[in-house]
Order: C-alpha cells, then sequence, then structure tokens
C-alpha cells in the first residue's frame, strides 16, 4: 500500500487503501502512472454479502500487493463468484492465483469472454457461463447484465445491482487523471472532462465514428436507470450519480464537429495512398 505522494512521477503501478464505493461495495484501487498524461485508475470491486462476489482481479505487475488487499478484505474461502468483465491484461492479470487460493469461487462471463479465457490459458472447469438474458442470483440481489455504453473489448459485461442500485460500468467513463483520486467528487470539473475526453480516445477510438443518435440514447437508458453509484474499472467510485459523467461523454461525442479523421484511419489510408 502507499500513499498518493508523486505517483505521477513514478512509472510503476501501485496499490492504494481499499475504500468504501457506495453503501454495500468496496474497490480494491491502484494508480498506474502514464507518463507525460498523468495516470489511470486500475480497479476492483468486492461485494461482501450472502454469496460474495470480486469484479475483476487487477494487475499482475500487483499480485502480491492486490492479493495482500483482497485477503485483508475477505477469506478467500468464503469468495463465491468472480465477475470477469472482460479479459484484458488490467482485468484478468491475478485470476490464476485467486483461483488457487478460492476454492469455491466460479468465474462469470460469456461465451466469448469464455472462449479467450482458454485461449489465455486458463482452467474452464470453474466457469459459470451467462447466458444471453440471464442474470446472477446471489440471495439477497441480483446482479443484471448490461452492456456499457462503450468498451474496448466485446465480451464486455456490466451489471447493474437491483438491491444498492449499483451500476459496474467496465471501461466506459474511464480518465486519465493528474493524481490518484477518491472519490469522483473531488476531481477537478476540467481534469475530469480532458482526462475522460483523452482516455476514451485511446481506449474507445471507434468513438469518433459511432452513430451519435445511437450513443446519445444510450446514455439516456443509463441515466434512465439511475445508479446510486458508479463502479468503473478506470476512474474513481462516482457516489452520486452519472448525470456529470454522461453529460461529459455527450458533449465530447455527441454534439459540436466531428473530431476529425485519425491519419492511420482506412479512410485517411485510402486518400494517401490513392
Amino acid at each position: 500500500m502507499t500513499n498518493n505522494d508523486n505517483l505521477t512521477t513514478r512509472h510503476d503501478a501501485v496499490m492504494l487503501e481499499c475504500q468504501a464505493a457506495g453503501s454495500d461495495w468496496r474497490v480494491l484501487p491502484a494508480f498506474l502512472p502514464v507518463p507525460g498524461l498523468g495516470g489511470l485508475a486500475v480497479n476492483a470491486f468486492l461485494l461482501k454479502g450472502t454469496e460474495p462476489v470480486l469484479v475483476d482481479t487487477g494487475l499482475a505487475t500487483l499480485g502480491d500487493a492486490f492479493l495482500e488487499a483482497l485477503e485483508a478484505e475477505i477469506d478467500l474461502d468464503d469468495l463465491r463468484w468472480i465477475w470477469l468483465s472482460h479479459t484484458d491484461a488490467d482485468h484478468i492479470g491475478n485470476l490464476a492465483r485467486i483461483l488457487e487460493r478460492a476454492p469455491r469461487a466460479r468465474v462469470v462471463t460469456n461465451f466469448l469472454g469464455m472462449g479467450k479465457m482458454g485461449m489465455l490459458g486458463h482452467d474452464l472447469s470453474r466457469v459459470q457461463l451467462l447466458a444471453p438474458g440471464a442474470r446472477l442470483e446471489l440471495g439477497d440481489r441480483r446482479l443484471v447484465p448490461l452492456r456499457p455504453p462503450y468498451y474496448d473489448a466485446p465480451e464486455t459485461l456490466g451489471f447493474f445491482d437491483t438491491r444498492s442500485g449499483t451500476c459496474f460500468a467496465a471501461d466506459s467513463f474511464g480518465a486519465l487523471l493528474p493524481e490518484a483520486a477518491t472519490p469522483l467528487e473531488g476531481v477537478d470539473a476540467d481534469a475530469l472532462r480532458d482526462g475522460l475526453v483523452a482516455w476514451s480516445s485511446i481506449d474507445a477510438p471507434w468513438l469518433a465514428t459511432a452513430d451519435r443518435e445511437v450513443l446519445g440514447r444510450t446514455l439516456s437508458s443509463l441515466r434512465r436507470l439511475a445508479p446510486t453509484t458508479l463502479l468503473s474499472g478506470h476512474l474513481p467510485v462516482a457516489c452520486q450519480g452519472v448525470e456529470r459523467l454522461t453529460a461529459l461523454v455527450h458533449d465530447a461525442w455527441c454534439a459540436g464537429p466531428s473530431t476529425g479523421i485519425a491519419p492511420d484511419s482506412l479512410e485517411a489510408v485510402a486518400v494517401a495512398l490513392g
């Protein structure tokens, strides 16, 4: 564990102190410096309840520190579920090590996520395949799968927690920030806007050519869902709803002139070579 001092001068990821994430959830946060751009939150989340759930498994480079933080929060013999949002390295990094220590845990993913896990050499015998339209029943609540407004991997699974009103948006709303921060409400408005636009341009470049009307409707649907807390893999926890975040994304990608054609886009290459 570490404090936030001088994090942006480091080039290695660091674990931060665990924090509450709304009423029922805990966040296991890390901060990954991105030289010249600030840094990126890399979060996993834990629900302690009748059937405890871990959401994502952190960076492999922080394996020992991540496991220490996790085991300080829960006896891994009690962990029942690991919700895998997608199979990128910053989400699946410690999966194998956790499964070794959590004998009752099963991995929740969809068909494509399971296929990618297999190609990465993971044991599929403990996968709980989530079929389209299925929900994860946890006794005192259910997690309703949803496709976040934008993402960087097609297997991405977010969810809505029906008891607490918490929404997990996977990589949506991630932002490059000047320093590690919690909660989101403490982040300067300009820094949040600039960081969100910068990261979404990197992580989801297809937003530049997305149907703006469709994206706008998707953001409206999230507002209509009205989550009390929004969890993102790459942003401090948002505990005051989603109006601020959805407005920033809408202003960046649904309003105003196009951001232009990227030099490596097919359109630009065809023009250059034509």
